[in-house]
């Protein structure tokens, strides 16, 4: 009867696996079988694995991996960590929490292009909301040139990342907030635990199958910020805010190489398969456990 049950599923989520599978994997045999070969406007020309062992030496694609790494990080950090803040924060029926959750919405329905525009205007050394609001409160005296180093252009760029992102995040860990059950820290009130041991034993262990979640979702758009690195900073300067996807657009449809940029997309792929192969046995793990 198992065994029925079960045929009987496969059945039903055949056509959906694959048209799934015929969906994602022929761009990927594609950009598989493109990175193994050079492209100029001449032509293509079969290099075998050339193309990922030049990597290995190439300095500024040793440059936007380590770029890639810290945004990431960065980026999953700051997004968890201020997400879960702002749920702790909103998670009272409050009218003031009420509307901060509303306002929200704003950040979240804002298109991406249109949000990296704003920030980018803002941003300005010379008539940016930044600088002007900056020296009316007479925090520096002369305007910053945010988008001209490396650290400010970065910093910024994360910042506005961070802005769109964080309204997910915070309904994401709100939702499992309210769906603990209140009986459990009223136990905990009567046994005199305090605060942080509530979040700590209470609060940390039920929202754990929502953290892990939240984590893979966000290192996957944080890895993949086209937009923001490209309309913000457009990887300066010198490459410093260059990260893997706007390095593959570039040497795609800047200088056309185009096997080299598969090669580096087909590693990009790998990476995030890893992610969230990992991310998949830690989240089985946990349902296993409990």
């Amino acid at each position: 009867m198992e065994r029925e049950k079960r045929r009987l599923a496969y059945f039903y989520i055949a056509p959906a696996a694959l048209w799934l599978l015929l969906f994602m994997g022929f761009p990927i045999v594609e950009i598989l079988k493109t990175s193994l070969y050079h492209t100029s406007y001449k032509g293509e020309v079969f290099v075998g694995a050339q193309n990922y062992t030049g990597l290995v030496g190439d300095d500024i694609f040793l440059l936007v991996l380590k770029n890639t790494a810290v945004w990431t990080v960065l980026a999953v950090l700051m997004n968890v960590g201020a997400g879960l803040a702002a749920a702790l924060l909103l998670s009272r029926s409050t009218i003031i929490c009420e509307l901060i959750r509303s306002s929200l919405i704003l950040a979240w329905a804002t298109p991406l292009v249109v949000a990296a525009i704003a920030w980018k205007w803002m941003y300005n050394g010379e008539y940016g909301h930044l600088n002007a609001l900056l020296l009316s409160l007479h925090i520096v005296d002369h305007p910053v040139q945010w988008l001209t180093s490396a650290s400010t252009a970065f910093g910024g760029a994360l910042f506005a990342r961070l802005w769109t992102a964080l309204p997910f995040t915070t309904f994401a860990f709100l939702s499992a907030l309210q769906s603990i059950p209140v009986h459990l820290y009223e136990a905990a009130i009567i046994d005199g635990t305090t605060a942080w041991q509530k979040f700590w034993y209470i609060t940390v262990p039920l929202l754990r199958p929502v953290a892990l979640a939240v984590l893979l979702i966000s290192f996957i758009w944080s890895f993949n910020s086209f937009v923001f690195i490209y309309v913000i900073t457009g990887g300066g300067p010198a490459n410093q805010t260059q990260i893997m996807v706007t390095e593959i657009f570039r040497r795609a449809f800047g200088y056309f190489n185009f096997g080299q940029a598969s090669s580096m997309a087909f590693l990009a792929f790998l990476l995030l398969v890893a992610v969230s192969f990992l991310q998949w046995r830690l989240f089985y793990k946990e349902e296993a456990e409990s």
